[in-house]
């Protein structure tokens, strides 16, 4: 999945408004994030196999460490350890969103589980591994992408606060960015090389990273002010 993971990033945000959205993109991503840098460094591997479903043009035949569910726990736990430790003077319910964090890095996972055929490992590359395959399903699958993606994106906006407006502009790129990126994949050639697979997905799960947490900005005080004023 690729849309859904920004859709439980976006609804995650107003369950607790002082998680950065770009924290929680990359967080629901640290998954993929984890194994862009683990197939440049060769602790996993993928297959480029050209196929009529473009969703199954990877292979993924050896990725324990970043998409086992085993791993998703553990990756889950060290993401929320890092927020709880990470130094703020906002420490104003700390605790429940460091469990967010975790909870987003863990949604992953479950999240894969729908769409992938059965790949995803319970711990080792020996252990079982399950998937209930909606990527064989082309149509439904897509479908599922944006359905998500705008269900988040609705609580988002639904939900919003004097403290942490929705800026509709850049929200709005941020969106369409992420739309035009996963269209491209289903229609554009392979990838041609692991190399080319594994820095493009960090470079973008960063970049969009950052395009999240400039897009939600919290409000400045110079806005808090004004929206205090009466109106005339």
């Amino acid at each position: 999945m690729f849309l859904g993971h920004y859709g439980v990033a976006l609804a995650l945000k107003r369950a607790e408004p002082k998680i950065s959205l770009g924290t929680l993109f990359v967080a629901t991503q640290l998954a993929d994030l984890l194994w862009g840098i683990f197939l440049l460094l060769g602790w996993e591997h993928v297959r480029i196999l050209p196929d009529a479903n473009p969703l199954l043009t990877l292979q993924f035949y050896d990725y324990p460490i970043s998409h086992g569910l085993v791993g998703a726990v553990g990756w889950g736990i060290a993401a929320g350890a890092a927020y709880y430790s990470w130094p703020t003077r906002d420490t104003t319910r700390h605790w429940q969103a460091a469990a967010l964090v975790a909870a987003a890095v863990a949604s992953h996972w479950m999240l894969d589980f729908l769409v992938h055929v059965p790949d995803l490992p319970l711990a080792g590359n020996d252990s079982p591994k399950v998937g209930l395959g909606l990527w064989t399903h082309f149509g439904v699958s897509v479908a599922l992408e944006f359905v998500v993606l705008a269900a988040g994106t609705a609580l988002y906006v639904a939900r919003r606060s004097r403290r942490h407006p929705v800026r509709p502009v850049r929200l709005g790129f941020v969106l369409l960015l992420l739309a035009v990126t996963y269209l491209a994949s289903l229609y554009s050639p392979p990838p041609p090389s692991i190399v080319v697979i594994g820095v493009s997905d960090i470079v973008f799960l960063l970049g969009i990273g950052a395009l999240a947490a400039w897009a939600d900005r919290a409000a400045s005080p110079a806005e808090l002010a004004r929206a205090a004023l009466p109106a005339r």
